[in-house]
């Protein structure tokens, strides 16, 4: 990071473009400095803070470099059907690591939202439902990619940084490229937002007016990108359920609401879904009706696959026993076979599945987590 004063920033502005301009410079270094951001005039100096080709910056904007800039690769979901991941290139993924560490993460998300940020996690979201009578379990569909550059543009403005550099770091932390199934999730629906100062004064607009990028999942700004996004939905939501006792988490995708007593006479299990999935519309998002949970006393309560119907979250022996399981196999037969039999892509996709479910367990049984980690180890990798 650079290191300099407000008053020689000031100086120097003065002698080059006028006390007029000058102020205007200062105050808005200021005001990045208060919220403890990076100030950043242009691209170009962005490029330089980040120690990166401004040219290829340059182009990432004008989206002149989707195909250099990502590697696109398809996985299996337990759920069915395949997850798309954008494996990002350099110099796009330093220069997303330094948007990520530098702005993103000192941007304080919403107390509802767990993920993503260091205050969070999944058993401090979990722990917020233990001992609920009802849990509500619902989940968003396609959740990065509903999330577009026109929502980046309005976090980076909000933060403080002038509308063009907004746009740019906008472009920078999206992307255009996708499978053709998903292609119109590319198709700009804020009609209002086209219409206004800021989109019609980029000329760069012009030639893509009908292809609005969206977040790639992968890419370092992606995660607290969303949380970001989502704000919306999180004081909508939150709102809810403070009106009728509730308890509100988002993790991510996952929304979950409970109670600890019986539901109000005036709300029915099927009207609280309905509240729930029209403020998820009206926010923006879509639900998958598929993940749409309901456990009412007598039922097993679970939240990010964690029981929570007793004082503190845990873990489920079919969990422990799956990994086991997985482990011993491995063991024994190697990655290629166990694969195949578990029918993954890849040895590859199965070693990563394993290592997240090892992972899931570290913050919940930091012991097992341990003897399933050495085991891990102590295996050749695919």
């Amino acid at each position: 990071m650079e290191d300099w004063s407000v008053h020689h920033l000031h100086k120097a502005a003065e002698l080059k473009l006028g006390a007029s301009e000058a102020a205007q410079i200062r105050i808005y270094a200021q005001q990045l400095i208060r919220k403890k951001m990076p100030v950043i005039f242009t691209l170009k100096h962005l490029s330089m803070i980040a120690g990166v080709d401004y040219l290829a910056l340059r182009r990432t904007v004008e989206r002149r470099r989707e195909a250099a800039n990502y590697r696109m690769f398809a996985i299996k979901k337990r759920s069915g059907g395949r997850r798309f991941i954008h494996s990002v290139t350099e110099p796009l993924h330093r220069t997303q690591q330094f948007i990520n560490s530098e702005i993103l993460q000192k941007i304080e998300p919403h107390p509802a939202s767990f993920a993503f940020h260091s205050s969070g996690g999944v058993r401090r979201c979990a722990e917020v439902h233990c001992g609920a009578r009802w849990i509500f379990s619902f989940d968003l569909a396609d959740f990065f990619f509903k999330i577009s550059e026109v929502k980046a543009y309005e976090i980076f403005h909000k933060v403080g940084y002038r509308p063009l550099l907004a746009f740019e770091l906008a472009r920078i932390c999206t992307t255009t490229r996708l499978p053709k199934k998903l292609h119109y999730l590319l198709r700009n629906t804020d009609n209002a937002w086209c219409q206004n100062e800021n989109w019609g004064k980029y000329q760069i607009y012009s030639r893509h007016a009908y292809s609005i990028g969206v977040l790639p999942q992968g890419a370092p700004t992606s995660p607290m990108l969303s949380n970001l996004a989502a704000l919306k939905l999180d004081v909508a939501l939150t709102e809810f359920a403070d009106k009728y006792g509730f308890s509100y988490t988002r993790y991510a995708d996952d929304l979950s609401i409970s109670s600890c007593s019986d539901l109000p006479s005036s709300l029915s299990v099927a009207r609280i879904c309905r509240i729930v999935i029209g403020i998820i519309r009206k926010c923006g998002f879509e639900e998958n009706q598929k993940k749409t949970r309901i456990a009412g006393p007598g039922a097993k309560k679970i939240v990010l696959g964690l029981l929570v119907d007793g004082p503190t979250p845990r873990i489920s022996k079919e969990t422990y026993k799956r990994i086991d399981r997985h482990l011993h196999a491995i063991q024994k037969y190697g990655f290629a076979e166990v694969a195949a039999h578990e029918k993954f892509d890849s040895p590859i996709g199965l070693y990563n599945h394993i290592h997240g479910l090892i992972s899931f367990v570290k913050d919940v049984d930091p012991k097992r987590w341990d003897e399933f980690n050495c085991q891990l180890l102590a295996m050749p990798a695919p």
